[in-house]
C-alpha cells in the first residue's frame, strides 16, 4: 500500500467501464476506505450506442453525454492523457491539458482507456474519411449530409451534384448499419423539401468485406436487416474493400469507382494505442491480458500486483462458453457488469478476501434502424420490426445514467418515431476529421514499431 491509510485507486479512462467503476466505489470513497482518481481527456461520458440516432436527428447530442464532475464528485478527476505507467514502481505519468506532467503514485491501477477507430493504410483514407466514435463526429456528419444536399440543390453542375449526393459507409457491423439507416432516412426526408432536386437520386452505399452485415445478429436477422436496407434504397456491397480514397473518388476492389464527398469509416475498433506506453502484458489483438477476476496477468497466468483492466481494453476470458478459449466481446453490456465485479474485487483485495470471477451470459443484442424498425435477440428470442425497436429504446432509456436525459430521450423518440425532425444543423464542437487522423496516425506509429 502507499503512504496513505486508504488505498489509492487510479482509474485510467471514464467511458462506460471507468465511469461505472468510479460510481460503484463512490460510497467507499465517501467513507474514506479508498481514494479515487480518474484520468480522462474528455469532460463527459458519451453514451455511444445512441450516436446513430444523433446523426439521424432522433436524439439531441446533449442527451448522449454526461458531464463527469458531478456524478464523480467523490473522485479526483484529472483532465489529461496517460504518458506512461511503471507497474513495478506503481507510478503513472499523466499529461494535463495545459501540457504539464504529473506523477501519480497508486496502489491499484485500472486500465479502462477504451477503444479507437480501427484504420487501415489505404491511400487517402486518413485525410478524407470521417470516423464515427464520438458525439462530435455524429453531429458533424448530420450537418455534413444536410449541407451536401443543400449544395446539390444550388449547383447546376451535374457531376458535382452527383458527387454531393453520394454517401458511402465502410463497415457493416452494428454501428455502420445503424448509422447509414438513420442518416439515409433523414436525408430522404430532407431532399424532398427541394424542388430543385425533383427527380434526382441519392446514392447510399454500404461496403462490407465479409459475406453478410450485422454479423452480431443471427443469420436470420442479419438477412432481414439486409433486405430492409435494400428496400430503403441503400446499396450493400458484400465481400468488397476500399482500395483508395483520393481526388474526390473512392475506388473499390470490385472495380467500381465512385465520386463521393462523404466516406464514413465504421470498420471496427482497436484497443487504445496509449496502452503502448504502459508495461502491461498484451494479447494478440492488443488488449491487456486478464484473468476472469479482471487482473492483468503475465504469460504464465500469474497476476500483476495491483493492475486491473476491463471493457474495450481487456481480453477477459468467458468461462461460460462451451468452446474454450473464449473471450467476452467489447460492448457496453460487458463493460458495465465488469465494472461492478471489479469494484467488489478491489474491496476484497483491500481486506485480503478471495476475489470473485466475472461470469455473464449475454442478455441479447439490439439494433435500431430508425422509423420504428430494429432487430434484436432478447434472452434467445429473435425480434424484428417495431417490437425490436421498442425493446432497444427501453433498454437504452434505462441504461443511460441520468434521469433527466431519460425523459428527454423518451419524448424525442415518441415524437420522432415515424417522421424525422426538421433537419436543422446541430453544430459541432470540433472538426472530426482531426480526430480520425489522430487515430490513423497512432496506429501507423504502432505498426512502424512492429507492435
Amino acid at each position: 500500500m502507499g503512504a496513505m491509510t486508504e488505498p489509492h485507486i487510479l482509474i485510467l479512462g471514464a467511458g462506460f467501464a471507468g465511469f461505472t467503476l468510479a460510481r460503484a466505489l463512490r460510497r467507499d470513497a465517501t467513507a474514506g476506505r479508498v481514494r479515487l482518481t480518474v484520468v480522462e481527456s474528455q469532460p463527459y461520458l458519451t453514451y455511444k450506442p445512441l450516436l446513430p440516432e444523433v446523426a439521424g436527428g432522433e436524439t439531441q447530442p446533449r442527451d448522449t453525454v454526461v458531464p463527469l464532475h458531478r456524478p464523480l464528485k467523490n473522485a479526483g478527476v484529472i483532465a489529461g492523457a496517460l504518458e506512461s505507467v511503471d507497474t513495478g514502481a506503481k507510478v503513472a505519468v499523466v499529461r494535463s491539458l495545459d501540457g504539464s506532467e504529473r506523477r501519480l503514485h497508486y496502489d491499484h491501477v485500472v486500465f479502462a482507456l477504451g477503444a479507437i477507430t480501427k484504420t487501415l493504410p489505404i491511400p487517402g483514407l486518413a485525410d478524407n474519411a470521417i470516423g464515427f466514435s464520438s458525439v462530435e463526429e455524429a453531429a458533424y456528419l448530420r450537418d455534413h449530409v444536410l449541407e451536401r444536399i443543400r449544395f446539390a440543390a444550388s449547383t447546376s453542375d451535374a457531376a458535382e451534384r452527383k458527387r454531393a449526393l453520394t454517401f458511402m459507409f465502410v463497415g457493416g457491423g452494428y454501428t455502420g448499419v445503424e448509422a447509414i439507416a438513420e442518416l439515409q432516412r433523414l436525408a430522404t426526408s430532407e431532399i424532398g423539401r427541394y424542388r430543385e432536386l425533383e427527380g434526382e437520386r441519392m446514392e447510399w452505399l454500404l461496403i462490407e468485406v465479409a459475406g453478410r452485415i450485422a454479423a452480431e445478429l443471427p443469420e436470420q436477422l442479419s438477412g432481414w436487416t439486409l433486405r430492409l436496407l435494400r428496400r430503403r434504397g441503400i446499396r450493400v456491397l458484400l465481400k468488397t474493400e476500399v482500395k483508395t480514397v483520393e481526388h474526390g473518388a473512392v475506388v473499390l476492389s470490385n472495380g467500381e469507382t465512385h465520386p463521393a464527398d462523404t466516406l464514413v469509416w465504421v470498420a471496427g475498433v482497436t484497443p487504445n494505442p496509449v496502452l503502448d506506453r504502459a508495461d502491461v502484458p498484451r494479447g494478440p489483438k492488443g488488449h491487456v491480458q486478464c484473468n476472469a477476476r479482471l487482473q492483468a496477468i503475465r504469460d504464465d497466468g500469474s497476476p500483476l500486483d495491483g493492475v486491473w483492466a476491463l471493457g474495450d481494453d481487456a481480453q477477459v476470458p468467458d468461462l461460460t462458453a462451451e468452446k474454450q478459449p473464449a473471450y467476452y466481446p467489447p460492448n457496453a453490456q460487458n463493460a458495465i457488469r465488469e465494472a461492478r465485479v471489479l469494484a467488489e474485487n478491489l474491496r476484497r483485495a483491500a481486506s485480503g478476501r478471495e476475489l470473485i470471477e466475472y461470469r455473464h451470459r449475454t442478455l441479447g443484442t439490439l439494433a435500431s434502424y430508425g422509423g420504428m424498425k430494429g432487430a434484436a435477440v432478447v434472452r434467445g428470442i429473435p425480434l424484428h420490426g417495431p417490437a425490436a425497436w421498442a425493446v432497444d429504446k427501453v433498454y437504452h432509456a434505462i441504461a443511460l445514467p441520468s434521469l433527466s436525459r431519460r425523459f428527454r430521450l423518451v419524448l424525442g423518440w415518441v415524437g420522432n418515431g415515424l417522421t424525422p425532425r426538421d433537419a436543422a444543423p446541430v453544430g459541432t464542437v470540433r472538426e472530426p476529421r482531426a480526430r480520425f487522423q489522430e487515430a490513423a496516425e497512432a496506429q501507423s506509429k504502432t505498426a512502424a514499431r512492429g507492435e
